[in-house]
């Protein structure tokens, strides 16, 4: 259910019924830009866009307007809000601009979407009249599954696929710069049908997110806004550099109330003031509290160590690393490789997005790791890690600093570090013992067949 004011039902049931007028389609666009740039829309604002793409009940994270109940399926009907979902994530990472996902949301339409077909469908009949066969293979290639839309389209008795301007040519260069119909306008007409196939799909085989509650700050609830679902905006020296690289005129302003964001803190505030207002503070906290409480089972741990000749207050990589009951070591990458394993074992999206289209995967996480070079910096100054240098030409190591330790087990940290963590606490644990035995694994089959 989505509760909805007098005003925003304006023009609502124009957009369901027809998004072919420039108009009613930038009104729908526009407000995607605003999802895109806060994670998320109010239910009223939400509302019409929910209504002229009904898909979207589907791949939008609801967030229920009071607290979600302990029980399972006991949630609060009215939706305050609706945040980003991995899955749209996934389609913005999978395109070159926002232009495009914008219209590859609208594309969720199935009347928007016809036009499109139409043009990929002449397209392909016109590749398909060339001397080298390979120009057809190539772009059925760039349609990936869509291409079923478009063989679809192609078998109609009455199909007459022309390169004509659309209704929404206009839009299409607002958003891209040029027309769906141009020349130019190829590989992005092919990844955003591409796109749209897949949240398509998606959207007609799972059913509605489960809501989820607003942020809590308080110390009572800190540990229950890391549930899944919930999108985790990166730290803010690569939110920053995010920014600076998107050409789009609205910077990026995640809303604190619906996502995991990094805000000011006192340099007087306590330890769960912190951790309220620094999400990756509290996940960095976490691991080391992990770490502690597994070497005092005194049967293998979890290591944070720093590679020689690196700065510990301004590290480049720091790599996690398991060690096992008998005192083998095995690495199990870098402490940004770590993270986004454990949030993706989470259901923990990162807002607005790691991976870039041209970029690796290794980019990525170096990108990561240097992001969070300056958190590991506070964390030293807090006294909350502590750094233990090596002998000459060893690896020294992080680990959590007595006093804070000490303070995990006494009022007011005790329940957070406690019970109210112990399934974030377990997820740590099982994710480093899962990793270190699979490599143990990959390592003795190497060694057979080599």
């Amino acid at each position: 259910m989505v509760a909805i004011d007098k005003d925003s039902n304006i023009g609502s049931h124009a957009q369901a019924t027809s998004l072919l007028s420039h108009e009613s389609a930038q009104s729908i666009g526009q407000l995607l830009c605003q999802l895109w740039s806060s994670g998320g829309l109010t239910a009223n604002k939400a509302a019409p866009l929910l209504i002229a793409v009904p898909a979207l009940n589907k791949l939008l994270q609801p967030i229920a307007a009071g607290t979600v109940g302990d029980k399972a399926g006991e949630v609060n009907e009215t939706h305050n809000a609706y945040c980003l979902s991995a899955s749209l994530l996934n389609a913005y990472s999978e395109l070159s601009q926002l232009g495009e996902w914008q219209l590859a949301l609208l594309g969720l339409n199935s009347e928007i979407r016809a036009h499109w077909l139409n043009l990929a469908a002449a397209r392909c009949r016109e590749a398909g009249a060339m001397s080298d066969p390979q120009v057809l293979v190539k772009l059925i290639q760039q349609l990936g599954n869509a291409s079923a839309w478009v063989l679809a389209q192609l078998e109609r008795t009455d199909a007459n696929p022309q390169l004509i301007a659309g209704p929404l040519s206009q839009l299409e260069r607002y958003l891209l710069g040029h027309s769906l119909n141009d020349n130019a306008a190829i590989p992005a007409l092919c990844r955003l049908l591409r796109a749209c196939f897949t949240l398509h799909t998606l959207s007609e085989q799972t059913e509605a997110l489960t809501p989820i509650q607003l942020i809590d700050n308080t110390a009572k609830q800190l540990a229950s806004n890391c549930c899944r679902g919930r999108l985790l905006v990166l730290p803010e020296a690569l939110l920053s550099e995010f920014n600076l690289k998107q050409p789009i005129k609205t910077p990026l302003k995640p809303h604190a109330d619906w996502l995991l964001v990094s805000q000011p803190v006192n340099t007087e505030a306590t330890y769960i003031e912190h951790f309220a207002q620094q999400p990756w503070w509290f996940l960095l906290s976490l691991i080391s509290f992990v770490q502690d409480a597994w070497a005092a089972e005194q049967r293998g741990g979890l290591l944070l160590t720093l590679p020689a000749g690196q700065n510990a207050f301004a590290p480049s990589q720091v790599h996690v690393a398991v060690q096992g009951i008998d005192g083998d070591e095995v690495i199990l990458g870098s402490l940004a490789e770590f993270l986004v394993l454990l949030l993706a074992e989470l259901n923990i999206a990162l807002y607005p997005a790691l991976c870039t289209v041209d970029g690796s995967s290794a980019d990525d996480m170096q990108r990561l790791n240097r992001a969070l070079s300056p958190i590991i910096a506070e964390l030293l100054a807090k006294k909350i890690w502590q750094f233990l240098e090596a002998g000459r030409g060893e690896p020294g190591h992080y680990r959590i600093h007595p006093d804070f330790s000490d303070a995990c087990y006494s009022l007011p940290l005790a329940p957070l570090f406690g019970y109210k963590s112990q399934y974030l606490q377990q997820a740590i644990k099982q994710l480093a013992q899962t990793n270190y035995a699979n490599k143990k694994r990959a390592s003795a089959a190497n060694r057979i067949h080599s």
